[in-house]
């Protein structure tokens, strides 16, 4: 009885609509349609600087953009700008979670190449800022890759690039990476050589950057307040202090800034740390890193 009454309330679509997608590609296309009406109704903003922060996964990029962001006069992307266009390969839909030098020419860009469609790129960021603030402030890791491109097409851009101990971000690469296609995620090898990989590029690029700060992820959880007024004198904004014992949300994480370092390391077995040190060891000794045996 139950079944007969549940099918007269639910009647079975009619049969030209079997086997289709009718619904799905309808509701798809009028998200399309709302999105590019959206697009169409930003104006078009000229920050005072576009700020990209830079570097390797799992080094301090958010934590870098929440101390940032908190600045009054400071709009922050609400999440990594690779996701929040069509304009960028997105390492995730790819396949690389936290790996794009596997494939860094989908990634590498330079001021000679057009590239993508810097209209539609800066729109796309636009609508999700506050176009009232003086400074636009995003990051993805995959820039790191293509910062002279940014540069060449974003005005007055400046780049602070973080870098942490090599050892504890493969670490952090292998345990929060997800591949679908590999059931173990990424060998402790491919993430050393993300890592050093990461830094060769930023390196090889510097030369031809304006504007760029590095930062070491060390000294910003040890002193966030002197690392914070570096930055923003860097950026020629007013100091804004930080409230004592203040906490951050980060990946879903919310406590006061600390060093996680040594956790990553316990992390690691000895093979993992020779592994490492055989892929990025230069790498790591050029940033005042220890080479651990």
């Amino acid at each position: 009885m139950l079944q007969a009454i549940d099918r007269r309330e639910r009647p079975e679509a009619p049969l030209l609509l079997n086997g289709t997608r009718w619904r799905e590609t309808l509701r798809g296309a009028l998200g399309a349609v709302h999105r590019e009406l959206r697009l169409s109704l930003t104006p078009f903003a000229r920050p005072e600087r576009w700020v990209f922060v830079v570097g390797c996964y799992n080094s301090g990029t958010e934590l870098l953009v929440r101390l940032l962001g908190s600045h009054p006069q400071v709009s922050a992307l609400p999440e990594e700008g690779q996701f929040l266009t069509d304009q960028f390969p997105a390492d995730y839909e790819l396949g690389l979670p936290r790996m794009w030098a596997l494939r860094e020419d989908l990634f590498r860009l330079n001021e000679l190449e057009q590239g993508p469609d810097v209209a539609r790129l800066k729109r796309e960021w636009l609508m999700r800022l506050d176009r009232s603030r003086r400074v636009f402030l995003e990051k993805s890791p995959p820039n790191a890759a293509r910062t002279r491109w940014l540069q060449q097409h974003f005005e007055n851009a400046h780049f602070i690039a973080i870098v942490r101990n090599g050892y504890a971000v493969a670490e952090g690469i292998r345990r929060k990476a997800e591949p679908f296609h590999l059931k173990d995620g990424w060998p402790i090898e491919l993430c050393a050589r993300q890592w050093n990989r990461s830094y060769e590029v930023l390196l090889e690029d510097a030369p031809y950057l304006r504007k760029l700060l590095w930062v070491h992820y060390e000294d910003l959880a040890a002193t966030p307040e002197l690392e914070l007024a570096r930055m923003l004198e860097f950026l020629q904004l007013p100091p804004a202090p930080l409230a004592q014992g203040a906490s951050w949300e980060v990946h879903e994480k919310n406590e006061p800034i600390r060093d996680m370092n040594e956790e990553s390391l316990r992390g690691l077995s000895l093979a993992d740390r020779m592994t490492v040190t055989r892929e990025a060891g230069p790498m790591l000794r050029h940033f005042g890193y220890d080479v651990l045996p």
